[in-house]
């Protein structure tokens, strides 16, 4: 009996001393961003990332979009983790399946363009949604993802984004581009 009631303190002593998945905090960090092809429709050269202090690194710089992108087009995004950061990435089931662009843009943008509208000059998504999405220059000022919005259960590692653009009609693959962030975890 004495060894049951050791067992349970010891147990009980954990869950106090050790936190729970309430008391821990997300951290993105950007690392760099990738463009593999694509160049008849995106012009990344003036994107960077940059440290913007010792804990947090944000999205400078102008990117042009070249051509107005309709349901003509499919955009998806996969999702792929390093976890010990040495780029061996495994892919990962999460993903924002490939839909028609502005499909794409009325369902998913729009539910998080609040992360983006404060530091960016994309258009906002009305309700009744946007289609078109518009060519031209748009901007990124110190933008950066509140990491609030990612689940504490999402592993830490180095992830890696590929958005994909395709055209509907032949399936062929028009541009393609990476971000990479690293996620990691502390006790608040």
């Amino acid at each position: 009996m004495h060894f049951i009631t050791c067992g349970a303190v010891a147990i009980l002593g954990l869950f106090i001393i050790v936190p729970s998945d309430g008391a821990l905090r997300v951290i993105l960090d950007f690392d760099r961003w990738e463009v593999y092809n694509g160049s008849a429709f995106f012009n990344m050269e003036k994107f960077r990332v940059r440290k913007y202090n010792r804990t947090l690194s944000v999205m400078n710089g102008t990117g042009e979009l070249l051509v107005d992108l309709d349901n003509r087009y499919a955009y998806g995004v996969d999702f792929a983790r390093s976890a010990q950061g040495n780029n061996q990435f495994n892919a990962y089931p999460m993903k924002l399946a490939a839909k028609p662009f502005c499909d794409f843009v009325n369902v998913y943008y729009r539910e998080y363009q609040h992360l983006f509208l404060k530091y960016t000059n994309l258009p906002h998504v009305p309700p009744e949604g946007l289609c078109p999405f518009p060519k031209g220059a748009y901007w990124a000022k110190d933008a950066f993802i509140d990491s609030s919005v990612i689940p504490v259960v999402v592993p830490e590692g180095v992830w890696r984004c590929t958005t994909d653009l395709t055209d509907t009609k032949t399936g062929e693959l028009l541009a393609r581009g990476s971000m990479y962030v690293r996620l990691s975890k502390e006790i608040v």
